[in-house]
C-alpha cells in the first residue's frame, strides 16, 4: 500500500508577528511628533489671536477716548424757548424782506424800463462830463443826489431828463444846494472830489458842490411860489 510522507509540517514554521515591539515603538514616536505639532500650531494661533484681542482692546480705548473729548467739547443744550426767541426776529426779517421784494414788484421792478436798475443805469448814463456823483442815495419814490460840477448849466437839463424816467413819475428834481467849494459852512468831507486838496481845486477851476432830492411835483410848485 502506497503512503504520501509530507515533509512540511505548520507546526515546525516561525510564528508570524504582526505587532512587534519596534512596530509599536515607531508608531508611538510618530504619534508623538504629531501631538508636538500639532500643539505648537495651536499655541500659535492662540498667540496671534491674543495678539489681534489686545489690538482691538486698545482701539476700543482710543476711540473711548476720543468720543470722550467730543462730548465733553459738544456745547451745552439750548433750551426750547431760547431757541424760539432766537428764531424770531430771523423770522421777522425774512418777513420784512419778503414784504418789501412784493413791493418792488408790485411798483414795476420787473418791468423792462420800469425796473429801479434802468433809473439807476440812467443816472450813470446822462451823467454830463462836466459833473460827478460822490453820494447816491435812492429808495421807492426818492432819489438824492450829492456830487460836484465845473458848469452848473449842465445840471437842469440832466435833471430834466431823469424826471421824465417812469419810476419818477409825479416826483420833481430840483437842485435845493449849489455852493462853491470854498464858500464857509460848506462840507464836503462826503465827496473827496470837492475837498479843498483835490486836483480839480488845486488846479484852481471854479468847482460848485449840489445836492438834489426829489420831491412831489406839487409840494415842490408850491414852494417855489
Amino acid at each position: 500500500m502506497a503512503q504520501q510522507i509530507n515533509l512540511l509540517t505548520p507546526i515546525l514554521l516561525a510564528p508570524r508577528r504582526y505587532f512587534s515591539a519596534l512596530t509599536l515603538l515607531q508608531a508611538t514616536g510618530l504619534l508623538l511628533v504629531a501631538a508636538a505639532a500639532a500643539t505648537l500650531w495651536l499655541q500659535q494661533r492662540d498667540r496671534h489671536a491674543e495678539a489681534e484681542h489686545q489690538a482691538l482692546l486698545a482701539g476700543y480705548a482710543t476711540e473711548r477716548q476720543q468720543l470722550t473729548v467730543a462730548r465733553a467739547g459738544l456745547p451745552v443744550p439750548l433750551d426750547g424757548n431760547a431757541l424760539q426767541q432766537q428764531l424770531m426776529p430771523l423770522l421777522t426779517g425774512n418777513d420784512e424782506r419778503r414784504a418789501l421784494l412784493q413791493a418792488l414788484g408790485a411798483e414795476g421792478g420787473g418791468k423792462p424800463g420800469r425796473r429801479h436798475s434802468d433809473l439807476l443805469a440812467l443816472i450813470a448814463r446822462s451823467l454830463p462830463e462836466a459833473a460827478w456823483l460822490g453820494e447816491l442815495n435812492y429808495a421807492p419814490g426818492r432819489v438824492e443826489l450829492i456830487g460836484g460840477t465845473l458848469d452848473t448849466a449842465v445840471l437842469r437839463p440832466w435833471l430834466g431828463q431823469l424826471a421824465g424816467h417812469p419810476l419818477l413819475a409825479g416826483q420833481e428834481l430840483s437842485a435845493l444846494r449849489v455852493e462853491r467849494v470854498g464858500t464857509p459852512g460848506l462840507n464836503a468831507s462826503s465827496n473827496p472830489l470837492l475837498a479843498g486838496t483835490s486836483p480839480v481845486a488845486q488846479a484852481g477851476l471854479p468847482v460848485w458842490a449840489f445836492r438834489v432830492v426829489s420831491a412831489p411835483a406839487a409840494a415842490a410848485s408850491g414852494a417855489t411860489r
